[in-house]
């Protein structure tokens, strides 16, 4: 399976997860929170797609700050918020990923 699927797939499970954990009680604010927390990460699914370096490279840094939020959030619950752990597990292999398609789509020197 080429890395880019996988970082697209890792990429979707990182939005669902987050959503889902957000979304524990359906109302108005709630569901506003969730579009506000996933935003970035719906803008930049666009150039994830398309594999645009710029947009790769974005992504990666955005992605520390999300690696950062969820590792908070599941040490803060002591590891009990699966949908968490989940969304930690998918933002750091997504990370790894993009990582290796910007280093990949690199021109040679």
């Amino acid at each position: 399976m080429p890395l880019r699927l996988v970082a697209i797939l890792c990429h979707v499970v990182l939005i669902a997860a987050i959503v889902a954990s957000v979304l524990s009680t359906l109302t108005p604010v709630r569901v506003g929170l969730a579009l506000l927390v996933v935003a970035p990460l719906l803008v930049t699914s666009r150039g994830l797609a398309r594999e645009r370096r710029t947009a790769l490279q974005g992504l990666a840094v955005l992605l520390v700050a999300y690696v950062g939020g969820t590792s908070v959030e599941v040490v803060a619950r002591a590891g009990d918020a699966p949908l968490l752990n989940v969304a930690l597990l998918a933002a750091a292999l997504e990370l790894g990923l993009i990582l290796a398609l910007i280093r990949r789509g690199r021109p040679p020197p």
